[in-house]
């Protein structure tokens, strides 16, 4: 099991990788959720064509012009899934994230 910080500094922990999707698990409900490498590609593809954008991982109420507004809009996928992707991204070099809200992301050259 791996472990990470979400940008608000939560700790959590996964399994998988971004290549392959993750399994983020939830300590409190004993419960994983999966987020498919699919998605994952949508987000990547998202940043590095609006850099910079807004995270966006709230439902309600939706962040208009995010990142995870367009996840759940065009997608159907939960906007929570940019609160346990983005940091692996950020981690993987991949782009960089303001460190207080609003979170906007830019994508590393």
């Amino acid at each position: 099991m791996s472990h990470s910080k979400t940008v608000m500094g939560k700790r959590f922990k996964y399994r998988g990788s971004l290549d392959a999707g993750i399994s983020v698990q939830f300590d409190d409900s004993g419960a994983d959720w999966f987020i498919p490498a699919e998605v994952i590609e949508i987000i990547k593809a998202q940043i590095a064509e609006r850099s910079p954008v807004l995270m966006g991982a709230s439902r309600r109420p939706l962040v208009k012009d995010s990142v995870g507004e367009t996840l759940y809009r065009e997608y159907g996928f939960s906007p929570a899934a940019m609160t346990y992707v983005l940091p692996l991204l950020v981690e993987a070099g991949f782009c960089t994230v303001a460190p207080k809200r609003p979170y906007l992301i830019s994508a590393c050259e």
